[in-house]
């Protein structure tokens, strides 16, 4: 057996340990974790098709921005609202179609808009031998000072600037789903409610009732963003986000917002609501 010399021992261990320290000191080469993207249903924006695939236009456009920035992801079935306190808990990486707030801005960080949603106030169309309470009303003003309208919206959707100052819209009842909203309109037990344009034509056409609404006032469009955990993304990561969504293409004629009697988005000072 051939006998070691002190000397080179410890050389060959000094080298080990040297390669170690460098071996330590390089930036780690793993791929980064996938980045979580809650999704809930809300057509035609996410939803899964008749293969059981998710689909829909945020999905479509997240995937590509995502994509083209480079980054990894998967995405995970979550109510909005459980998705927003993850988020907020740091357990959760993107949530789509997200309003920019002082609020969430406390817990998140915000891509730039990569889509505007059209908020409506959509009536049943008049039917013959029916009251008609929208007969005689000409202009926005008039649709405010209407208190006899039964009008219905969302819970916990916030007021506008619009809202404040129209009464009748101010005093449209909440009810718990978009779903329940709808069947009170097409029963006409309520006179008009206010909706995702999107959303509310895809529900509307699902019933066959499509052509039995009517938009009565566009309220505002809202621009919406992708929603990161604040310590999800660095800065330069970010940054190619935006400049993928700054590549995307325009937006189809089919996204298009509605044409309404009324357009309160051609008042200057008409700011968008708190939304989703």
């Amino acid at each position: 057996m051939t006998r070691r010399e002190p000397g080179s021992i410890r050389r060959r261990l000094q080298g080990g340990c040297l390669l170690l320290m460098l071996g330590l000191s390089q930036p780690s080469q793993a791929a980064p974790a996938d980045l979580s993207v809650a999704w809930n249903p809300w057509p035609p924006f996410s939803q899964l098709d008749e293969q059981n695939q998710l689909t829909g236009l945020d999905v479509t456009l997240t995937r590509q921005i995502l994509k083209e920035a480079g980054l990894g992801f998967h995405f995970r079935s979550l109510p909005w609202a459980r998705a927003l306190h993850l988020i907020e808990r740091q357990q959760l990486d993107v949530a789509m179609g997200a309003l920019d707030t002082p609020e969430r801005r406390q817990f998140a960080r915000f891509s730039a808009p990569y889509r505007r949603a059209s908020f409506v106030l959509l009536s049943q169309q008049p039917v013959a031998g029916a009251p008609d309470r929208w007969q005689g009303i000409e202009s926005l003003a008039d649709i405010c000072q209407r208190s006899e309208l039964r009008l219905g919206k969302l819970r916990g959707t916030r007021p506008t600037p619009l809202t404040e100052a129209c009464p009748a819209l101010k005093q449209a009842t909440e009810y718990n789903s978009d779903d329940k909203l709808i069947s009170l309109l097409l029963a006409r037990r309520l006179d008009g409610v206010i909706m995702e344009w999107q959303h509310a034509q895809y529900r509307l056409a699902q019933l066959g009732a499509d052509k039995q609404t009517r938009c009565q006032l566009l309220m505002h469009q809202q621009p919406v963003s992708l929603m990161f955990a604040s310590k999800t993304l660095s800065d330069a990561e970010l940054q190619r986000v935006n400049e993928a969504i700054a590549a995307l293409p325009a937006p189809e004629p089919a996204f298009a917002p509605p044409r309404c009697r009324f357009d309160n988005t051609r008042f200057p000072h008409a700011k968008a609501p708190a939304g989703a």
